[in-house]
């Protein structure tokens, strides 16, 4: 089966930002943690961090021409991340333009994902949002009905919560719901598919580049799994009487829930179940991300 929902259906919001100039390469290489030089064969995913190395923002980046790219993100609305890249515009010439309005996405998920004939001016990439396999389609605002008709041929409706049950089932985090800007990108393994490290400095890259070589965290994204009523995000989570953490992420899973959670290394026994009070372990852990 293959399943879809389009921006409206997610309920999400989403930025597409447009950044170009004779300095938006250079200016980009230095903020974004993965290498602007793997543009050139397609859309790329990476982060926008602090100084600290804390997680503000995912984005994919896509090379429309030199010194013309786009700036999709799927985290949240296009002001704090527009805010986030002026901030270090200091000399250079660079121009950002808040294109949200002029794109519609559909995510797209399933077994085997069909071939289309997109509009002109249409971007497909991969997505972390519904597993593996998912991809994100950018289309021209003036397309969208065409190409929500045929995806309406090749795939089924699906809901918001049938995306997150497959992004769960992947262990795949979101931005900034599972990592935000408490967080490292290590700790929830975005360091794998999000850095590049022969890339030059970025901003933050000091304190990754020095967790890289320490090679430990303090703490970890979990998914776990329980049944009966689904917690709310941000719930503590115990093993015995020790606190061991907080729900950040959960969907409904037949009769119980699947989760992402993010909990301390130290003392942690992954065979031994959680609990939403202590002592009252009846939520499993499933595996680190």
């Amino acid at each position: 089966m293959i399943y879809y929902l389009s921006g409206n259906d997610l309920k999400l919001q989403s930025a597409v930002l447009r950044a170009r100039g004779p300095d938006a390469n250079s200016y980009l290489q230095g903020q974004f943690t993965q290498d602007l030089k793997r543009t050139e064969k397609g859309p790329i995913y990476g982060l926008w961090l602090d100084q600290k190395g804390k997680v503000l923002a995912d984005s994919h980046i896509i090379r429309l021409a030199d010194n013309d790219f786009l700036i999709v993100s799927f985290a949240g609305p296009a002001a704090p991340l527009r805010a986030r890249l002026e901030a270090y515009l200091i000399a250079d010439e660079v121009e950002l333009h808040d294109e949200s309005g002029e794109w519609v996405h559909f995510l797209l998920w399933g077994e085997v994902l069909p071939e289309m004939m997109l509009p002109e001016g249409s971007q497909r990439f991969s997505s972390r949002r519904a597993g593996p396999r998912a991809q994100e389609l950018l289309v021209p605002v003036a397309h969208a009905g065409e190409v929500s008709a045929l995806l309406g041929e090749k795939a089924v409706v699906a809901s918001r919560e049938a995306a997150e049950l497959a992004r769960l089932r992947s262990a795949l985090p979101a931005v900034p719901v599972d990592i935000g800007p408490r967080d490292l990108p290590a700790e929830g393994a975005l360091d794998e598919v999000a850095i590049s490290f022969t890339k030059g400095c970025y901003l933050g890259q000091e304190v990754i580049a020095r967790l890289k070589n320490l090679g430990q965290v303090r703490r970890a994204l979990h998914v776990i799994a329980g049944e009966g009523a689904t917690p709310v995000t941000g719930a503590a989570l115990f093993q015995g009487d020790r606190k061991a953490g907080e729900i950040r992420s959960v969907a409904v899973e037949g009769g119980g829930f699947l989760a992402m959670a993010m909990l301390s290394l130290v003392n942690l026994d992954p065979a031994v179940p959680l609990g939403l009070v202590p002592n009252g372990g009846e939520i499993k852990i499933l595996r680190r991300v």
